[in-house]
Order: structure tokens, then C-alpha cells, then sequence
């Protein structure tokens, strides 16, 4: 079934449809609301936050873009609100911080690459930051990714390159 196929029979009463739609989207989302936010507790609730929001105002899918791309606006502006609230408390207690996040990885060379990156990443500007975010983890198309942030799809190519031009200057000057 497609995901407008899903929609209505949600909007029908058919609640597995919905489940359906959660299955379908919830690791993409996932990816992008951590490469956003930098924090799995915080990505799970923006997704979760995003899924809520989008049952309750299911109605309201207009279908001027796809659902995937109007889960992923929905996602962003949950992603915006958990760092507002974050950045009003920036301490974190060790005792706070995941075990698994103080782990060793089994492969060091790899996980220090990936820890570089993921630091990178976070470095961007938000809205570069967005749109990689969208373009790389939620597979979206320019235009797509330009009604999410409501900016014209040249803005979007445009964050686009300069966000991949500052990794790449970023990671270059650490080798």
C-alpha cells in the first residue's frame, strides 16, 4: 500500500494503517532527529513527538508534497524545540551519560572518524546542518527539502554545498 493509501484508511479508522505508517518511517526519522539533535534519548522523543503530531493532525495532510516529506517538516520543528529546551540546560551529570556512549568501540580508528564527523556535523549552521541532515538521512529531494525549511530549492542546493564544502575543509585540515 502507498503511504496516501495509508493515510486514508487511517483517516477511515483503520488504526493499523497508521501502525503501518510508523514501521515505514521511524528509522529514517530516527536518523535524521539524531544527526539534529546529537542525542538518541532526545532523537526518540522527537520522533515519537513527530508521530503524535502527525496522528493528530492527519486531517490536515494537505498531500502538496509527499507524506514522508511532511513527516520530515513536522520532525524538524520537534528537532527545533528539543534544542531550544536543551540549550536552556547544558550540564549533564556522568552519571547521566549512557554506558555505551563511554564504551570503547571495537574498531578505534573507526569510531574516532565517525565521533569526528557526527562533531562536525553538529558545528554547521542549523539550516545546513537541516539540509544535509534531509538530503543524506531522509533521502529527500531539493524541492522537498525546500518546502520542509520554507526556502526555495536553489537555498537548498545552496546549504546544501556549503554545508558538504565545510566537512570536507573541516575534515581535510585534520589529516
Amino acid at each position: 500500500m502507498t503511504d496516501l493509501e495509508l493515510v486514508e484508511g487511517t483517516l477511515a479508522g483503520r488504526r493499523q494503517d497508521f501502525e503501518t505508517l510508523v514501521e515505514r518511517h521511524q528509522r529514517m526519522l530516527y536518523a535524521v532527529a539524531l544527526r539534529y539533535v546529537h542525542d538518541p534519548d532526545a532523537a526518540n522523543d522527537a520522533v515519537q513527538t513527530t508521530f503524535v503530531n502527525a496522528y493528530t493532525h492527519l486531517a490536515g495532510f494537505r498531500q502538496n508534497a509527499s507524506f514522508k516529506t511532511w513527516l520530515c517538516g513536522i520532525l524538524i520543528n520537534a528537532c527545533r524545540s528539543q534544542r531550544r529546551r536543551s540549550m536552556q540546560r547544558r550540564e549533564t551529570a556522568l552519571d547521566d551519560v549512557p554506558e555505551a556512549a563511554l564504551a570503547d568501540d571495537s574498531d578505534p580508528s573507526r569510531a574516532a572518524e565517525h565521533a569526528g564527523l557526527e562533531r562536525h556535523i553538529a558545528r554547521l549552521p542549523q539550516r545546513q546542518r537541516s539540509v544535509l541532515s534531509l538530503r543524506i538521512f531522509a533521502d529527500l529531494p531539493f524541492k522537498e527539502i525546500a518546502a520542509v525549511e520554507g526556502i526555495t530549492e536553489n537555498a537548498a542546493k545552496v546549504s546544501y554545498h556549503h554545508a558538504v564544502m565545510r566537512l570536507r575543509e573541516w575534515l581535510t585540515s585534520e589529516r
